[in-house]
């Protein structure tokens, strides 16, 4: 009984944990926004955004931001 209620507590604990990360991602660019792609450096991102926006596959707003898990990564997240 201690074993399964134990094993119930750490299931818990880390559906919670996904849930608030996951959350946390997707509140933190705003609704609407979905990424596109991955750079290596700021001036990339910006590359890329831009590129998108002026051949009109996505509209001129667009953000580029530092991965969460590794800073030295750019996301773009645009908005269609």
């Amino acid at each position: 009984m201690r074993r399964r209620i134990t094993t119930i507590a750490v299931t818990a604990v880390a559906a919670a944990a996904m849930a608030l990360g996951t959350a946390s991602t997707a509140s933190a660019v705003g609704s609407g926004y979905t990424i596109r792609g991955h750079y290596a450096s700021q001036a990339a991102c910006q590359a890329a955004g831009a590129a998108g926006a002026a051949n009109h596959i996505w509209s001129p707003l667009f953000i580029c931001k530092p991965f969460a898990a590794k800073p030295s990564v750019y996301e773009l997240w645009v908005r269609y």
